[in-house]
């Protein structure tokens, strides 16, 4: 089985051509040329998961990419060999997660436990890896956050139907994960972080 590879880039946030910047540095191309669509595939409107239109990758399939944001930070992925896999990133802020009230409306009741089970001083960080997880997974399906989010049951395992990595970076605030549809191995090149344009 033949991994497939993925480089993550960190930028400061608001860094509205992050894809386009990831995508001509891993292509060889320059940004000005990378032309990106997105469209809602239930609204038509400008709002759904990027797609790459320019470049293609050298054996002329789609270039995967997802961007997320948090802390300050844009995560975007690329995959020049998803193997017909979609790709999506997540970048949550622990700081952030431990504010949230969303284990009843984000998690399914296996994954409620897991965190229930966790002791006191390491719950946040389970609950943004989890969340972390699912967002990275929902992007990728491209179906984001339409739909039930306790009927995704991570605690339970995906089988085949993807891969979640989970990418250390040295800020130990931040979580960042990579999903990639298929069930091939996933691997993800050292995050590369852009601190100045």
């Amino acid at each position: 089985m033949t991994a497939r590879n993925v480089r993550v880039t960190l930028r400061a946030a608001p860094a509205s051509d992050a894809i386009e910047r990831t995508v001509a540095s891993v292509a060889g191309v320059v940004a000005s040329q990378v032309i990106i669509e997105s469209h809602c595939d239930d609204c038509e409107r400008p709002h759904g998961k990027p797609r790459v239109l320019f470049p293609r990758a050298d054996d002329g399939s789609e270039i995967m990419v997802s961007k997320s944001s948090a802390a300050g930070w844009v995560a975007t992925a690329v995959s020049l060999d998803a193997g017909g896999g979609d790709l999506g990133v997540d970048i949550e802020s622990s700081v952030q997660m431990s504010r949230a009230r969303v284990d009843e409306a984000a998690f399914s009741e296996a994954e409620r436990d897991l965190i229930d089970d966790e002791d006191a001083g390491s719950r946040d960080e389970l609950r943004t890896r989890l969340w972390s997880r699912k967002e990275a997974y929902l992007k990728a399906t491209g179906r984001g956050l339409r739909l039930d989010l306790t009927t995704i049951d991570l605690a339970s395992g995906l089988g085949d139907g993807a891969v979640i990595v989970d990418v250390p970076f040295g800020d130990p605030t931040l979580v960042l994960t990579v999903a990639m549809l298929g069930p091939e191995p996933v691997v993800v090149e050292p995050v590369v972080v852009e601190l100045l344009d």
